[in-house]
């Protein structure tokens, strides 16, 4: 009986050292999901990196691409405007909308020479486009991208302030209307859908001006973009000065 008891002890002792390792390793999984949780929720939370420039000025600071999953499916994505645009010469302003008949028949149009463009030997990739939706609802926005290869505003942005703004900067009177920008934001031209069918193998695309050619070609971007800077700075303040003036000759009277 005696050996019987001590054999019982021991299997105690035993189940009881296996309880205490189960516990604290446990335990010790448990403090490690604990530190990794943070650090997941800390890379998660990463800010945005600060964008500045024309681009973002125009469009925002995020622009939307759309990837068709399978026939039915497709994916939306998010880019950071100053990424997606690195390396753009030309970025055109596609303003259109599902309801709009000649849109429906100028996009394919514009889908062929969007791809052209972006296949010629040297310039590859040199041509992006940007969607400014005038759908009149999400539902028409996500239906009608699928036709589309090129990024597009937020539809929350296109129906909304910026698509207004946008619109009235570049003078868009109907629908479809191709603005064409070069890579400083400065306007090539606000008739590119009509330029389109006149040159369809874009022998002459983007159809710069003379002056615009010999600009680009004599000063390097980085300068053009400083230049632009400083223009845009002394008109803010000559705008201040005259509105000041307006309201104090007013206040005067």
């Amino acid at each position: 009986e005696e050996a019987a008891t001590v054999v019982d002890a021991t299997a105690t002792a035993d189940e009881t050292t296996t309880t205490a390792e189960s516990t604290a390793e446990a335990t010790a999984e448990s403090k490690t999901d604990e530190q990794t949780q943070p650090q997941a929720e800390e890379e998660q939370a990463t800010p945005p990196p600060a964008q500045t420039g024309p681009f973002i000025d125009l469009f925002g600071e995020v622009l939307l691409s759309l990837e068709m999953v399978d026939e039915t499916h497709a994916q939306v994505h998010q880019h950071y405007t100053n990424e997606v645009l690195s390396g753009k010469k030309v970025v055109g302003l596609y303003f259109s909308a599902d309801w709009c008949g000649p849109c429906r028949q100028f996009t394919p149009d514009l889908v062929n020479f969007y791809d052209k463009m972006n296949a010629r030997r040297g310039k590859k990739d040199e041509f992006e486009i940007i969607w400014v939706s005038r759908c009149r609802d999400v539902d028409s926005f996500g239906q009608y991208f699928t036709h589309m290869k090129w990024l597009a505003l937020p539809p929350q942005e296109a129906m909304g302030q910026r698509g207004q703004y946008l619109g009235e900067k570049f003078k868009v009177k109907s629908i479809p209307t191709l603005v064409l920008l070069d890579e400083i934001g400065n306007v090539i031209t606000l008739d590119g859908r009509n330029k389109i069918p006149m040159d369809k193998s874009g022998v002459g695309f983007p159809w710069r001006s003379p002056m615009s050619v010999l600009v680009s070609t004599l000063f390097p971007r980085s300068f053009r973009l400083l230049v632009k800077s400083q223009i845009a700075g002394v008109l803010e303040k000559a705008k201040a000065v005259l509105g000041g003036a307006a309201r104090g000759g007013a206040a005067a009277r």
